[in-house]
């Protein structure tokens, strides 16, 4: 009986040590199970598959396109929540789907990290979307306001409607939240009766020394817009077809030359647009004349004056460029010829004698179309030639192009 339960003993301890051997065996296991999922789930963590969420910036754009392509609304100022294509600006009430010729641009207006989405209509109103809360707001601001729009969201004006006198200077767009607020960070006020200047920065007045020291620091680039439809209806958009009319013309849009007191400016311009009699969008190649800012408020005032020298067509559905056509009868004005016509012409006016000392020269690096003739003026002043003026000849015609005034009522 003693070695029955001296056996059972043994065999109890044998099994209880291959149990304390086996549960150690399992416990490693898990350890080491438990390591391995941990490993995998930091290799998941770092695993450059994994998309990082999106940005606000990257939201925004998101925003601005479902609202383009009428899936959402806009909160508008005046309007309230409404589809964009219903729309509109603030001197008609034209809904934007059916307006023609708008331009765009993209860029941070109150430099926060997100971008604007800017509409402009031929007559230089705009209509601002802006990304807020997971929400798109629109803004719009008419001609009154601006001349000139720059990237940083600051705007100059012009305001010549007063019979004694002009007003103008620098504004900035400020975003409280949903309120768009404006500004100023300059400001010039001239009277006639009697002549008087006033100066303003910031709303307070200054004088005129302390003006002109503030205003000449402040640096600014001008907005760049381009084609925008709301509905594209043909194969080749409006925005397409500008950029193979801006590649015809060597990508000149946006191009200067300064002299003589003025900045020639290069826009292609879309000035039609395809309908039920033609599959065609119309080109300009225009040249704007501005003052160079040397004058007082010269910078804030639009262009004087443009020149039409060019025009083009773009098929709707094809891409295919037609250029103008001229009556040629296969004559083309040689360069002495076309400065013989500018010279004529230049000395018949009464303020002009040829005693004066002044030369006639084809400038072969203006910014001109293929068939424009580029004729600079220079009056010499002691043995140095300065450049007095210019003009722009047609070589097939002969024709001297003569800028027509886009404000005051012309063009």
């Amino acid at each position: 009986m003693k070695k029955l339960i001296a056996l059972l003993l043994c065999l109890i301890m044998i099994l209880s040590l291959f149990s304390c051997e086996l549960n150690e065996n399992q416990n490693d296991l898990l350890s080491n199970e438990n390591s391995g999922s941990s490993d995998l789930n930091n290799d998941n963590v770092n695993d450059d598959n994994v998309t990082p969420p999106a940005s606000e910036a990257e939201i925004a754009m998101k925003m601005y396109e479902s609202v383009i392509n009428d899936e959402i609304c806009v909160f508008d100022e005046r309007l309230g929540e409404i589809k964009l294509k219903a729309c509109h600006f603030p001197s008609d009430n034209i809904m934007l789907d059916e307006c023609k010729l708008l331009t765009k641009a993209i860029l941070d207006v109150d430099q926060d990290g997100v971008n604007e989405y800017v509409i402009k209509s031929p007559n230089h109103e705009y209509i601002i979307l802006r990304y807020h809360n997971g929400k798109v707001y629109s803004y719009c601001l008419n001609i009154g306001d601006f001349s000139k729009f720059n990237t940083d969201g600051t705007f100059h004006w012009y305001d010549s409607s007063e019979a004694e006198g002009w007003k103008c200077g620098l504004n900035k767009i400020i975003f409280d939240g949903e309120t768009l607020n404006i500004r100023s960070i300059y400001s010039l006020k001239y009277s006639k009766n009697p002549t008087k200047y006033e100066h303003f920065v910031e709303g307070e007045a200054v004088t005129g020394d302390e003006y002109d020291t503030y205003r000449n620091n402040i640096r600014y680039e001008r907005m760049k817009f381009s084609q925008f439809e709301l509905t594209p209806l043909y194969p080749i958009t409006a925005e397409q077809a500008w950029n193979l009319a801006n590649e015809y013309w060597d990508n000149q849009d946006g191009s200067t030359e300064v002299s003589a007191g003025t900045i020639w400016t290069v826009r292609i311009v879309l000035i039609d647009t395809p309908n039920s009699d033609t599959d065609h969008y119309r080109f300009a190649f225009n040249v704007e004349w501005s003052s160079n800012g040397a004058g007082v408020g010269d910078e804030c005032r639009p262009p004087y004056s443009v020149n039409s020298h060019d025009q083009i067509l773009v098929n709707a559905f094809t891409g295919e460029i037609t250029a103008s056509t001229y009556n040629t009868d296969g004559k083309v004005l040689s360069v002495d010829e076309a400065i013989e016509i500018v010279k004529n012409k230049f000395f018949d006016e009464d303020i002009h004698n040829e005693e004066d000392g002044y030369r006639f020269v084809h400038d072969v690096n203006a910014v001109a179309p293929d068939h424009i003739y580029v004729i600079v003026i220079q009056k010499v002043v002691g043995r140095q030639p300065v450049l007095y003026t210019r003009e722009w000849i047609d070589k097939y015609s002969g024709e001297i192009i003569s800028g027509y005034y886009l404000y005051g009522g012309k063009g």
